[in-house]
């Protein structure tokens, strides 16, 4: 397949060369073979699956937020509103933003989503056991211009039990252009990351910090020359509402620039399961999760 659009992360552009650049393995057919799931979980790092998810669910969703974000200017409504196109100006800061974020990530719409049906339907066949979701639900509405840089999961949620798995869904298509996932292959097996980058809490004060936060760096390229593997995405163009992608917490991950040529935002969510009957990390559970904030700090910085 040709890769008709530049593809770039903080500006770094990836190379589309055959050893460097692929496309996510689909695993629709093992959907209900829930062994088979473990198996390739085990042996990818991911489960990407095609169309799983019910579109009007997806849609219904995405239509929730939008009328949210436009509620503060943030859309442009001489646009179709669904198109979710950037008006590039905003009224969040003349409101209580803490609350306006909690409304827009519990929106009703959005937990039926991610918290409710079909997700949590695969879940339990996963584990063959009753889930936990997180309660906290990142989502995530990248402006133009906005990137995620390369990282692993847990060192933002690693209290807990390690039978923790991120699904990554597509609120609305993503394309390429705007600001479509990549999963490097085989990073959940590169023992110099495990060993070192993995070990780290980003909420643990007590322990030096070499990262400054919780990203690896913002610089793919720089990790696919040092420790191999190819960048992968989904085929034909990117994502389509009904998508999931599924990745374990080691599993390095990062965004493509949302370089759209319309100004539309990306609308997407990370939502977090793991079996109901193992330790859940405290920061994000409960009615109103203490998330980064000062309670979920740890130790004090080390000289």
């Amino acid at each position: 397949m040709k890769i008709e659009w530049e593809l770039t992360s903080h500006g770094h552009r990836f190379s589309t060369d055959p050893e460097k650049f692929g496309f996510l393995r689909e695993s629709n057919d093992i959907y209900e073979d829930a062994e088979a799931l473990r198996r390739r979980m085990e042996e990818d790092g991911y489960l990407f699956f095609r169309g799983v998810l019910p579109l009007e669910t997806v849609l219904a969703a995405r239509r929730a937020i939008v009328e949210k974000l436009a509620s503060v200017g943030e859309i442009d409504e001489s646009r179709p509103l669904m198109e979710a196109i950037s008006s590039g100006t905003s009224r969040r800061g003349q409101i209580d933003t803490r609350q306006f974020g909690r409304e827009l990530r519990t929106l009703p719409a959005l937990k039926r989503l991610v918290h409710q049906g079909e997700i949590i339907r695969f879940f339990e066949r996963f584990f063959g056991e009753p889930v936990r979701s997180f309660d906290y639900i990142w989502l995530r509405t990248v402006k133009p211009g906005g990137a995620t840089g390369c990282h692993y999961d847990w060192v933002y949620m690693g209290r807990g039990t390690s039978r923790l798995y991120t699904a990554w869904t597509p609120i609305g298509d993503v394309p390429y252009q705007e600001g479509a996932l990549m999963v490097l292959e085989n990073s959940h097996r590169i023992e110099e990351l495990l060993n070192t980058y993995a070990k780290i809490d980003v909420d643990d004060l007590s322990k030096p910090n070499p990262y400054g936060g919780g990203w690896l760096t913002t610089n793919p390229i720089e990790v696919q020359e040092r420790f191999g593997g190819r960048w992968l995405t989904a085929s034909e163009g990117g994502y389509r509402a009904g998508d999931l992608l599924i990745f374990g917490m080691f599993t390095l991950h990062c965004s493509l620039d949302n370089r759209s040529p319309v100004r539309r935002i990306r609308i997407t969510s990370d939502t977090r399961y793991q079996p109901a009957s193992e330790p859940a990390d405290e920061r994000w559970i409960g009615e109103d999760p203490i998330a980064h904030g000062p309670q979920a700090k740890r130790g004090a910085p080390t000289t």
